[in-house]
Formats: structure tokens, sequence, C-alpha cells
């Protein structure tokens, strides 16, 4: 682990309106880190994902995220924190009226990217790495679930960043895909050394891909060597 991990929280409050999901939370996470998320519905997995990437707010507490502090967050520097994260939804959020293509290039403009030569080359390559050379022209209800999830995993890669946030992305997915969606994460993770939080309530992806966990649980975030169930 790195002397600066790229997730530090300390006496974290992870909160919903008034109501305090997670208390005192602590967890640091260093490059190139895979973790398990796990926890029942409604344990605070999601808020605790939302926190992170600034969706909700942070109230109490110490916490830097690529090396930017949630407790100073802005519109500007919001914005430089999510070019620093991918985030993979479960429910895939791809424009339908749009090619694959133009989904992301809709994610780099939106991020400074200036049309051109660049932005066609980096579109090709985060669907080569993903496995959907030579589909940026189909539209995404062409493509199965599996493949509409790698074309999320792409777009989650484009700025290469500092950290994945995975909520329940096989959630939707058969387990066969749901094997190869595990499978893939892991290797960018291990690849590209970016560190991933995967959430999911899905334990069988555990005990064939092992690793460290973090579980909420009764208002609190505990931090598992390995997989109890």
């Amino acid at each position: 682990m790195l002397h600066q991990p790229v997730i530090h929280l300390e006496n974290c409050s992870i909160k919903q309106g008034d109501y305090e999901v997670l208390k005192e939370v602590n967890l640091k996470i260093g490059k190139g880190e895979f973790v398990y998320l796990v926890g029942k519905t409604g344990s605070g997995k999601s808020s605790f994902l939302k926190t992170l990437y600034g969706a909700l707010n942070l109230n109490k507490g110490k916490a830097l995220i690529c090396g930017e502090n949630l407790s100073e967050l802005n519109w500007k520097n919001l914005s430089k924190l999510r070019r620093k994260l991918g985030i993979i939804f479960q429910d895939f959020n791809l424009l339908t009226d749009r090619t694959v293509a133009e989904n992301l290039q809709f994610v780099l403009k939106s991020t400074g990217w200036e049309k051109g030569s660049k932005m066609d080359k980096r579109i090709e390559d985060v669907l080569n790495s993903v496995g959907l050379k030579g589909k940026g022209w189909k539209s995404p209800h062409q493509l199965s679930g599996g493949e509409q999830q790698r074309v999320v995993i792409a777009r989650s890669l484009l700025n290469d960043p500092q950290l994945i946030l995975a909520d329940e992305p096989t959630g939707n997915l058969d387990p066969e895909t749901a094997d190869d969606i595990v499978r893939l994460i892991r290797e960018i993770c291990e690849k590209k050394r970016m560190a991933v939080i995967f959430a999911t309530h899905n334990y069988n992806i555990l005990e064939t891909y092992p690793g460290r966990v973090v579980r909420c649980q009764s208002g609190r975030l505990l931090d598992e060597k390995n997989f109890i169930v």
C-alpha cells in the first residue's frame, strides 16, 4: 500500500438526509487494491459509495479520495474528483438514443476532451480493453446485458481513473456472464493498478475470487481480511 492511500477515511459519518447510516467509518485502500463491499439490503453500501463520489455530503470526519478532501467539495473540485473516479452502475445508465461510441464521446466531452483524433483513439482503446473491438457503431439495445456492462466498464476507464466504484455491477446478469464481468474488472484492476471497490450481495463471487472484504453491518463498516459468511 502506498504512503498516500487512494481512500483514507477517519471517523466519518455517512448519512442519508438526517439519518446516520454508518458511523465512525475508518478505512484505507491503496493503489491497485481490489476490495469487496458487502452487506444486507439497506445496510449502507450505496450510501457509502455515493458519499465517496460526492453525491452525498460528508458531515463529519476526515475523508481523502484520490487526494481530494470530501469536506471541501464545491462544483469545481467535485468535477476534479470525478475525473479521478470511474463508476460502474448495476442498471448501465447508457443513453439509448446514441451509439456505444457516442455514449463514450458524451463522457469525454463533459470532462474536457475536445472532439478529434485523440477522442476517437481513446474510445477505440477502451472498447478494445473490454473485448468490444469494432462495436462502437452499435446501439445499446443491440447488445446483450453482458456487453452493455462492458460498455459501462469502458466508460468508467475513459479518464484513466485512480479508483473504480462498482455498485452491484453483476446484479442484472446471469451467473456465467457475471463471472466474466468480475474477472474482467479484476484483470483491469491488476493491469492498470487501479483501486476498486466492488459492492455485491453475491457471495458466490467472493468464494470464486477471494479478496479483502469490508462489510456494512449494524451501522458500522467492518474491515475483514477474508470473506466470512
